[in-house]
């Protein structure tokens, strides 16, 4: 069963976000290839589905991306709990198809090939002076991507596709007066 909109933003939300959903019903962005006609010289990797309101992959796509032998890692825990975990070895729905991604470094490791354009980005705000990037564009998208998962996310997860994200990250959670508050216990970790 694949939610239509998430409900796990409906207590933690800042202002902003209750502003775009006051109701608290936050949309799944749907996945999008990448897009090389619009701007050619900016970020344009193909989009997994997500939330529209954190970025955050859907959980039925990070237990498929675990089945299919996506790996994922704890993100340090800024906000005092497990809040996000990092996922590498997704399969990548757009390999092959060719995007566009900037490089803030300067120049980057490749520069010196034809792939690469200097792209200007503005000014720097202290000497006024014109700040560059990188742009690699036409590049085919490689066989696997990464992404990010948002723990409050398991709200939206069926039984199944949860067990599976909560084994493999070592941790389940327990979502208490109505997703108000979280508590989390180890499980038996699986590499």
């Amino acid at each position: 069963m694949t939610t239509l909109h998430s409900i796990a933003h409906k207590h933690d939300m800042n202002p902003i976000g209750v502003q775009l959903f006051p109701d608290g019903l936050v949309p799944w962005r749907e996945a999008s290839p990448p897009d090389l006609t619009s701007k050619p010289d900016e970020q344009s990797a193909g989009r997994l589905r997500a939330c529209s309101y954190c970025g955050s992959m859907h959980p039925a796509d990070v237990a498929a991306a675990i089945r299919a032998g996506a790996h994922g890692e704890w993100a340090d825990w800024k906000y005092g709990w497990p809040h996000k975990a990092y996922f590498e070895g997704i399969p990548n729905p757009h390999a092959g198809m060719p995007e566009s991604r900037v490089h803030r470094s300067d120049p980057p490791p490749e520069a010196e090939t034809d792939k690469w354009r200097r792209v200007q980005r503005g000014f720097n705000s202290q000497t006024g002076e014109p700040e560059y990037w990188w742009a690699e564009v036409g590049q085919p998208a490689g066989a696997t991507t990464y992404g990010k998962f948002y723990t409050v996310h398991l709200q939206d997860a069926t039984p199944e596709d949860r067990a599976i994200i909560e084994q493999h990250l070592g941790l389940a959670f327990e979502f208490i007066e109505d997703g108000q508050k979280v508590r989390w216990s180890r499980t038996a970790h699986e590499s």
